[in-house]
C-alpha cells in the first residue's frame, strides 16, 4: 500500500508526466482522429460518445425519487455524508452482490465514489508508489491509464484480442518486468464489453488472470461500468467472485446504466482493503442527496425496469450498426460483435490509409474516435471505435453509409 507523502510532490516531474500523458492520447481526443481546422461541410453524424441514450434518461423517475428523499429525509440528505458513503446504498449493493454472485459481503465491503474514475484514483493512490508499474489492456480506456500514470507510475500494455485480455501476454509481461527488478503492483481491466473493443473476457481467461495475479501479488482493479448493459449471452462471474475477493477491487457505476451526470460509483473489496482505501480519501464523500435518490430509484424496482428498457434500445442500435457495417464496410474493415456495452471496434484493411480516412470522414460528415487514442504505445492507427449508445437510432444506417463512403475514398486499392 502506498505511503501518504509527507513532502510535496515533484511538481516539475508531474508537469512533464501530464504533458507526456496528453501527447500520448490520454487527454481529449478529436473525432475522426484529428482536430478540424474549421467546421465540417455537412452536419456530422456523431458515433463517438460512450454515454447513455439521451432520450432514455429516467428523468421523471429521478424527479419522483428525489422528491421522496427530500420530503422524507431532507436534512440528512443535504448534509455531509462521510467518505464511505450512505449505509443504505451500500447495503443495497451488498444485497445485490449476494443475490447475483453468492458472495458473503456486507455494506462494510463497499465505498461510494465519484464514479469509477474516482474509484480508480482511490485504488491507484492507495496501492501505487512513484516508479511502480501498472498494467493496462492494449487497447485501453485512456482515463484508466491516466489515473495510474498520474501517480507517477509507469504503465505497460497487455494485449487484448477477440476473447479479451490475453493471459499469456499478462504472465510474460509480469515475469519480464520482475526480471528487470520492476515492482508490478496493479492490473486495470474491463472484463465485460471492454472500452474500446466491446470484447468480453472468457470464463477460462478470467480464472487464469486471477491465478496469475495472485501468484505475483498484483492487485486487480476490475472496471465493470458496462456489466449490466447486456442484451444477449450468459453473464459471467466477476474476477472478484472468482478470486473470492482476494487481491481484487471491483469497481461499479450507475453512469452507464442510468446517467453519467449522477457521478456515483463504488468499490467492493475485502475489509482490510476497504479500510486502506478509506485511509487515502479526504474528499468528504459524494453527494448524500444523489446517493439516497439512487437508492430510492433502485430499491423500488425502477432501476430493473429502466435496464430492460434501455438494453432493448441498445440492442436495436447495435443490430442496426452491425447490419449497416455488413452491407457497406466489409471490404474495408473487420469488427467485433459485442453482446452488450456501447462499442464496436473496427480493424481497417491494409488498403485503407488512416489519415485519408480521417479527412474523408470529416468531408462526408461522420465522426468516430481514432483507435490510437486507446493505445499507450503509440500504435492503433489502423483501428477506430464506433459508439452506438448516444447516436440517434434512425441516423445509424446513414452514419455507417457515410463511413463506408469515406473508407472507399481512403482505400488505396
Amino acid at each position: 500500500m502506498a505511503n501518504i507523502p509527507l513532502e510535496p510532490l515533484d511538481k516539475e516531474r508531474l508537469k512533464e508526466n501530464l504533458s507526456h500523458r496528453v501527447k500520448g492520447g490520454f487527454g481529449a481526443f478529436w473525432v475522426a482522429g484529428s482536430r478540424p481546422a474549421e467546421p465540417p461541410p455537412v452536419r456530422p453524424i456523431v458515433l463517438t460518445g460512450g454515454i447513455p441514450d439521451p432520450d432514455a434518461l429516467p428523468i421523471e423517475e429521478l424527479i419522483e425519487a428525489s422528491n421522496t428523499v427530500l420530503r422524507r429525509e431532507g436534512q440528512e440528505a443535504l448534509r455531509y455524508g462521510g467518505h464511505q458513503g450512505h449505509p443504505g446504498l451500500r447495503e443495497w449493493l451488498a444485497e445485490e452482490t449476494r443475490r447475483r454472485e453468492g458472495l458473503d459481503v456486507s455494506a462494510d465491503n463497499f465505498t461510494i465514489t465519484n464514479g469509477i474514475s474516482g474509484a480508480l484514483i482511490n485504488v491507484s493512490e492507495t496501492f501505487l508508489n512513484e516508479g511502480d508499474v501498472g498494467l493496462v489492456e492494449l487497447p485501453t480506456f485512456p482515463g484508466g491509464a491516466g489515473a495510474i500514470q498520474n501517480c507517477l507510475c509507469d504503465i505497460v500494455g497487455v494485449t487484448v484480442d477477440g476473447e479479451g485480455l490475453v493471459p499469456e501476454a499478462l504472465e510474460e509481461n509480469i515475469e519480464r518486468l520482475e526480471g528487470e527488478g520492476r515492482n508490478v503492483k496493479l492490473l486495470y481491466t474491463v472484463p465485460n464489453f471492454q472500452n474500446p473493443t466491446g470484447t468480453t473476457l472468457t470464463l477460462e481467461r478470467r480464472e487464469r488472470v486471477v491465478e496469475i495475479c495472485q501468484a505475483h501479488e498484483v492487485v486487480i482493479a476490475e472496471d465493470d461500468a458496462y456489466g449490466d448493459v447486456r442484451f444477449e449471452g450468459e453473464k459471467l462471474p466477476s474476477l472478484f467472485a472468482i478470486a473470492r475477493g482476494k487481491g481484487v477491487v471491483f469497481m461499479g457505476s450507475f453512469s452507464k446504466t442510468m446517467a453519467t451526470g449522477l457521478r456515483i460509483g463504488w468499490t467492493m473489496a475485502e475489509q482490510q482493503v476497504t479500510d486502506a482505501l478509506l485511509q487515502t480519501r479526504f474528499d468528504l464523500g459524494v453527494s448524500p442527496w444523489v446517493q439516497r435518490t439512487i437508492l430510492e430509484f433502485a430499491s423500488n424496482g425502477m432501476l430493473e425496469k429502466h435496464l430492460e428498457t434501455v438494453n432493448a434500445i441498445y440492442k436495436r442500435k447495435r443490430d442496426a450498426m452491425l447490419a449497416a457495417l455488413d452491407e457497406r464496410c466489409s471490404r474495408y474493415a473487420t469488427w467485433t460483435r459485442p453482446e452488450g456495452g456501447y462499442f464496436i471496434w473496427l480493424a481497417l484493411a491494409e488498403t485503407v490509409d488512416p489519415k485519408k480516412l480521417a479527412e474523408a470522414a470529416r468531408e462526408v460528415g461522420v465522426a468516430y474516435v481514432g483507435g490510437y487514442a486507446f493505445h499507450i504505445d503509440g500504435t492503433g492507427h489502423n483501428t477506430i471505435r464506433l459508439a452506438y449508445s448516444f447516436a440517434n437510432e434512425d441516423e445509424i444506417p446513414e452514419g455507417i453509409m457515410r463511413l463506408g463512403r469515406a473508407l472507399e475514398q481512403a482505400s488505396q486499392s
